[in-house]
């Protein structure tokens, strides 16, 4: 009987442990496509990393379904100004934003359900 509750001991610790997804080689995620396409979109300069300033113009291109998220956000009292995300995401504090910090971003905006990253 020992055993018995030993393993189901065991077992019910396994269980509760958060497994983390690797995606194989090769395998973009989707938080990495949209961090490229706004570095594209928004890095006027080209030099690989955003500026607050050029992070900003971010909100120059938001159409109904942004400015709908937005709303949405400031009601439920989680929005966030892009001036603050971009201090969130820069996670090296250099004042820039590379294209893996913006990536780390927005995942963990979306692995937490918080839907700030608009």
């Amino acid at each position: 009987m020992k055993k018995i509750l030993a393993l189901l001991f065991v077992m019910a610790c396994v269980c509760e442990a958060e497994a983390k997804y690797n995606a194989p080689a090769g395998i973009v995620s989707r938080s990495d496509k949209i961090a490229n396409w706004q570095m594209g979109e928004l890095d006027s300069d080209k030099d690989g990393k955003l500026s607050l300033d050029e992070f900003k113009r971010k909100v120059d291109n938001y159409g109904r379904d942004e400015r709908r998220n937005v709303r949405r956000a400031k009601k439920e009292g989680f929005y966030m100004s892009p001036e603050q995300q971009f201090k969130a995401a820069d996670a090296d504090e250099d004042g820039f934003l590379s294209d893996a910090e913006l990536a780390e971003f927005i995942r963990a905006q979306r692995d937490n359900n918080q839907g700030i990253y608009y």
